[in-house]
């Protein structure tokens, strides 16, 4: 019973997309908003959230991307990013927000996914700041500038037209 609270206790942040409640408020949001005809559709599934679509970039697109709803997570303590997935298509950029405003800088971490369902362990340490219009990526201080988390996203966004899919079953801040 300590062995559960402590594997508990680790997870800072935890979404279990098999799990109804975990799904909830997830959303897609695709380069058209912006103009662009990238195209991307969620289907929630029981083993979890199914993403798919396709970049292109007509129009200045090629991004398509699954966001949570907003909230305010503090992520100061953790240590790496598990998901639990498979897919084709990427590489994939895990993104968190901490404005609400598109244009000002996010953490970003770029990733690959097995084909087969798998884990896939990031370093927090590896992320870097992006934003919108700038070519430098200084690395993010995890302990102090990740306190206020506001969404957590992952888009398909890499400058090629392609296919893509995902099949996420968990993401977990530990």
């Amino acid at each position: 019973m300590f062995l559960t609270f402590l594997l508990i206790m680790s997870k800072l942040l935890a979404f279990n997309f098999a799990d109804g409640p975990s799904q909830e408020g997830w959303r897609i949001q695709n380069d058209n908003v912006m103009g662009g005809v990238s195209e991307g559709w969620i289907e929630m599934r029981a083993e979890g959230l199914h993403w798919e679509g396709h970049t292109r970039l007509e129009n200045n697109g090629g991004f398509s991307s699954i966001r949570s709803p907003w909230q305010n997570w503090d992520l100061r303590g953790a240590k790496e990013i598990r998901l639990e997935c498979r897919g084709t298509g990427g590489p994939f950029k895990l993104v968190l927000n901490v404005h609400e405003q598109w244009w000002l800088p996010s953490a970003e971490l770029t990733f690959d996914v097995p084909e087969e369902q798998g884990e896939v362990v990031l370093r927090m340490e590896d992320l870097v700041w992006s934003q919108v219009g700038r070519s430098a990526h200084p690395p993010v201080d995890v302990r102090s500038e990740l306190g206020s988390v506001l969404r957590v996203g992952i888009m398909k966004y890499d400058g090629t037209a392609s296919p893509f899919e995902m099949d996420l079953a968990s993401l977990t801040f530990r």
